[in-house]
């Protein structure tokens, strides 16, 4: 088309808004909030399965020694369990390196450790990570049999019942996720329709004067676009600064969550949210105008 017409398809669309602004706000506005409730859901998935890949690798069967172990029978022992065919990897953590991991683990708030002065109450620890899940019991109750070894700690009912919690989660934001998109394109379809409706006189004369198909619809498919844009790209904008301010609490009061950083994952999820905001304004156009316009 020419740019004319571009100029008069972006005019009649813009004025079918205005005839409309009701209707028009109910459209952005849920569009905006199913695409910002999406997001979220993205945004949470995110961070659920970077947490979710960080438990995994630190899922590990912790054998302690006793005190006065002393560091030729560890490596012995360390040695031993490396040969053993449902041994992923295995390492001796010392009293010190384990001080060390709790104070990196509490960041700022790492003072409260102080108190401890020289003290080390800690253990030389033997971390084994087994092959599979179903691996972890024997191992522990093998490792248990180790010489030196006081205790034997790992978390398995506990990861379990978390990655079942965490697949529940994702299920339940899904289904809202899809439902939420379903209720945006429903309110921007009837949008389109109404104004079609009003204006069914007025393309029967665009019609009868021998006005193209482009030239009837495309007015509606701007209009069924500007509707889903300007949603997406509020939804957009307050996901990306939602997100945002949301890490930078997090990183100082919680800096051992491994949340997943603004910058790629949230600049990301607000670029898929206006591409999503436009699909539906085009699904929107696709469900109206072919079947209405036609008078």
């Amino acid at each position: 088309m020419r740019l004319r017409t571009w100029s008069f398809c972006l005019s009649e669309a813009n004025q079918n808004l205005l005839r409309n602004p009701v209707l028009a706000i109910a459209s952005i506005t849920t569009t905006a909030v199913s695409l910002l409730v999406l997001g979220m859901f993205l945004l949470l998935t995110a961070n659920v399965n970077q947490i979710t890949s960080n438990i995994e690798n630190q899922v590990a069967v912790r054998a302690f020694f006793k005190q006065s172990t002393k560091t030729a029978q560890e490596q012995s022992a360390l040695a031993e369990v490396r040969k053993w065919p449902k041994v992923r990897s295995a390492k001796i953590i010392t009293r010190q390196e384990a001080l060390r991991q709790l104070k990196s683990e509490f960041g700022d708030q790492a003072s409260v450790l102080n108190s401890l002065g020289t003290a080390n109450p800690l253990e030389d620890s033997l971390s084994v990570t087994a092959k599979s899940p179903a691996d972890v019991a024997p191992l522990a109750k093998s490792l248990g049999n180790l010489t030196g070894v006081v205790k034997v700690s790992y978390q398995s009912q506990v990861v379990t019942r978390l990655f079942s919690l965490i697949n529940a989660i994702r299920i339940v934001g899904l289904g809202i996720g899809i439902l939420l998109l379903l209720g945006a394109l429903l309110v921007i379809n009837n949008a389109i329709r109404l104004g079609i409706v009003s204006r069914r006189r007025e393309i029967a004369i665009m019609r009868l004067v021998g006005a193209t198909e482009s030239l009837v619809h495309w007015p509606f498919i701007l209009e069924g676009l500007i509707l889903g844009l300007i949603g997406s790209v509020l939804a957009a904008v307050i996901a990306w600064w939602g997100y945002a301010a949301l890490y930078t609490g997090a990183a100082h009061s919680l800096p051992f969550v491994p949340l997943v950083t603004p910058i790629p994952t949230a600049r990301d999820v607000a670029v898929l949210i206006v591409v999503l905001g436009v699909l539906l304004g085009a699904v929107g156009f696709r469900l109206s105008v072919r079947r209405l316009a036609r008078v």
